[in-house]
């Protein structure tokens, strides 16, 4: 619903009333002009239809009146051939020169050999379908038999070039050549398309005295139109000529084809010479049509209602123009006698302003004599207040629950020690000197109203959120077979299985007389195999070194290895794990299986994933076919590393996660980019990073800042158990590399060396013995 000031109501409430009684008085002048245009311009088309067909029918007889004075011209009964051409031509241009709008002039004899002369000036496309030079005038065309001769003359009347070609035409079985030889004078005949020009026109012929030869003229519906266009006594007239079809033969507008159907529904013998009215594109017309000499044609006119309305228009506008002098005069007064109510509310409008833009403290008191307003003033300001007072509360609130939500994720793993919340405070250090940096690179980057710093600062407490849903297992994993526990001991009892069987085999063959020497010294050979065996099984199991093609061939023969089981390996399992096992699988024990081995049960299958919302949302990091793989000989033969790709995917997926669950929080518009802040510290420069692959134009100087605070704080760490703390120096060459790497942004390293951010963090977090030298010259 529309909404108005008080000014304005008022001010409408007057113009209404006013515009009321010069509407009536308007409306008046209009409907008995509009009467007296009707009867004038019935008068008008009368006038005009009677002068266009006078114009018409002397143009028609003015051309058959050409035809009978050469009906005896010797030059036109001559003989046709290819030889002789000069004395016909002489005599046709000579007639087209004084009658310029004919199209052609031509004669045929009984024995159908054909002669036509044509006018280039009457159409502009001849000369590209005759395939005439430009400098022609006059093209003749000459068919004897099955032959045809085209030759082209200036304006002289000299011959410029001329060619023939195989071609048949038959005039004695044209409309026109079978007309002139029935008729007793000159005829014509309907409307046609030309074969030379494919335009519309109307042909003339007259049968010669040498009996059997017809002379004929050609007249286009173009020059037709040129007439109509001169009969034309107001520009926004249109005359034409149609037939019975409506098909329109000549206009005085262009391009017009077919008369408009509105027409055409009232065509009939009542209406003719009478005035009818049509729509045609939402648009009113009068109309109207009469027989010319030819009873298969008709001559149309047609007029815009508009147009014809259009002065007496001009006049009530005129008038209204006059009223609405009359009514803004008065305006002025009423805007005056308003001001006393409206000021005192748009200075509250003001003050509201302040409220909806949170600037709490600058809403004040407005001053007015008016009591109402006074009272409404003094509740806005103690509403500001209270909502300012909510307000921080509120963010204090949420500030809280980010840092706890942090908090939290560190302190579910000491692997990640403090690392969510010491990355906000190397970020903001950073942010802050970039944003009051001078250098031209960042002249165009500031990041300085409250809601900005707010913004980033929540976007880096919350950048590895994603974390609370990466099982603690996966994020620990110290060694190759770690899960909730380290399987590494369940191995080591089935070496000890290995073992006990070897003393048993010993002490068999005793009791079964055999060589006790032999059997001694071939249990000692086994048993050195197998501590020689899991000493390597669990050297591989700690993951600190590279896995060459040869270790893990020894993993697979040492798996190779035999022992017996005695009882069902799926008793006691619970509900979840137990549903890895096939039901059809049955065991008859004792069972011998391998020392180490892959089952089907150690694959946890990825359930429920949505490929296409992931592919939708951007992500492009590679995911596993299985969720994961428990398997004992895939997990020991990972060739660098404890993880599997399975399990590196787990990690990574903390970013997706984070994304996720940021972007299905509603922030404020002044929040909208914490997902963004949060979730692109493992992208790179060059596509390579996870989990977009992001390219340099798609990530934001915050979110290259983010990148640097990360790598930097997890670099310096010294509470992970799982590496020794790197010194300063170490680690800034190592960022050095990944600047080279282009995996961070090399302007944004120079300024956080050249601010010395790095020594001062180093001073707060670091250890004594990893703060050492920084030689910065080699990296500037």
């Amino acid at each position: 619903m529309l909404k108005y000031s008080i000014k304005t109501n008022i001010l409408i409430i007057f113009l209404m009333l006013m515009s009321l009684i010069s509407i009536l008085i308007l409306s008046s002048q209009y409907y008995f002009s509009k009467q007296l245009a009707v009867n004038s311009t019935q008068k008008t088309f009368k006038h005009l239809v009677k002068n266009t067909s006078t114009r018409l029918n002397k143009a028609s007889n003015t051309i058959k009146i050409i035809l009978e004075e050469n009906i005896d011209n010797p030059n036109l009964q001559l003989p046709i051939s290819f030889k002789q051409e000069n004395q016909p031509l002489h005599d046709l241009t000579q007639l087209m020169n004084i009658h310029q709008d004919v199209y052609s002039m031509y004669f045929t004899h009984k024995n159908g050999d054909f002669y036509e002369v044509i006018n280039m000036r009457s159409s502009s496309e001849l000369f590209s379908l005759l395939k005439a030079p430009q400098n022609t005038r006059w093209t003749s065309i000459i068919s004897i038999k099955n032959k045809k001769q085209y030759s082209y003359f200036d304006k002289k009347s000299k011959l410029i070039s001329k060619y023939t070609i195989n071609k048949i035409y038959s005039p004695l079985s044209t409309v026109w050549y079978k007309k002139a030889i029935k008729a007793s004078g000159a005829t014509n005949t309907r409307a046609y398309s030309f074969e030379n020009i494919h335009a519309i026109g109307v042909t003339f012929a007259i049968e010669l005295t040498k009996k059997g030869s017809v002379f004929a003229i050609d007249y286009t519906m173009q020059n037709l139109s040129k007439l109509l266009e001169s009969q034309k006594s107001d520009k926004n007239l249109n005359l034409f000529i149609f037939d019975q079809k409506g098909v329109i033969l000549a206009s005085s507008l262009a391009h017009q084809k077919m008369v408009h159907k509105g027409i055409m529904e009232q065509f009939n013998e009542e209406n003719l010479g009478k005035i009818i009215k049509y729509e045609q594109d939402s648009k009113n017309y009068f109309a109207i049509f009469k027989h010319l000499k030819s009873k298969d044609s008709y001559l149309g006119i047609c007029l815009n209602t508009q147009n014809l309305y259009q002065p007496f228009i001009d006049n009530i506008e005129y008038s209204f123009s006059l009223s609405l002098l009359f009514l803004l005069l008065s305006i002025p007064i009423i805007f005056y006698a308003t001001t006393v109510i409206v000021r005192p509310i748009k200075s509250l409008i003001k003050e509201n302003n302040k409220i909806k833009n949170r600037e709490f403290e600058k809403v004040q008191n407005i001053k007015t004599n008016i009591i109402e307003f006074t009272e409404l003033s003094n509740s806005l300001v103690s509403m500001s207040s209270n909502i300012q007072e909510y307000q921080k509360s509120q963010e204090e609130l949420l500030d809280s629950i980010v840092k706890l939500i942090a908090e939290a994720i560190d302190t579910k793993s000491r692997y990640t020690g403090g690392h969510c919340r010491r990355v906000p405070e190397i970020a903001q250090m950073l942010i802050n000197v970039v944003s009051k940096s001078n250098d031209e690179i960042f002249k165009d980057f500031k990041l300085n109203s409250e809601d900005e710093l707010k913004e980033f600062k929540i976007g880096a407490w919350l950048h590895d959120c994603g974390k609370v849903t990466t099982p603690e297992y996966v994020i620990d994993k110290s060694t190759k077979l770690e899960t909730i526990n380290d399987r590494i001991h369940e191995i080591r009892t089935r070496f000890e299985v290995l073992w006990r069987d070897a003393q048993i085999s010993y002490l068999t063959s005793q009791l079964n007389g055999n060589n006790k020497d032999e059997a001694l010294k071939a249990l000692h050979v086994e048993q050195e195999k197998l501590i020689e065996d899991f000493a390597f099984i669990a050297h591989v199991n700690i993951g600190g070194e590279f896995m060459d093609e040869s270790k893990q061939e020894r993993i697979k023969e040492i798996a190779n290895q035999e022992w017996v089981r005695n009882f069902d390996d799926k008793l006691g399992l619970g509900e979840v794990e137990i549903l890895r096992y096939d039901d059809e699988d049955t065991q008859t024990l004792p069972i011998t299986e391998k020392l180490l081995s892959d089952k089907k049960q150690h694959i946890i299958k990825r359930e429920h994933f949505d490929y296409e919302s992931y592919k939708k949302d951007g992500f492009k990091e590679d995911v596993p076919e299985y969720l994961y793989n428990y398997g004992e000989i895939y997990n020991l033969c990972i060739a660098k590393g404890t993880l599997t790709p399975e399990e590196r995917y787990k990690i990574n997926e903390h970013v997706i996660m984070s994304i996720k669950m940021l972007e299905k929080i509603p922030f404020p518009s002044r929040l909208s980019r914490v997902p963004e802040y949060a979730g692109t510290h493992h992208e790179t420069l060059i596509g390579n990073g996870y989990p977009r692959q992001l390219s340099a134009k798609e990530l934001s100087i915050p979110a290259r800042v983010m990148a640097i605070a990360d790598i930097f704080e997890a670099l310096t760490a010294s509470d992970r158990p799982y590496k020794k703390a790197k010194t300063l120096s170490e680690s800034i060459k190592i960022m050095s590399f990944m600047v080279k790497d282009k995996h961070i942004d090399g302007d944004l390293f120079k300024l956080f060396l050249t601010s010395n951010l790095h020594v001062e963090y180093a001073k707060k977090h670091l250890k004594p013995e990893q703060i050492d030298e920084v030689n910065l010259e080699q990296y500037l």
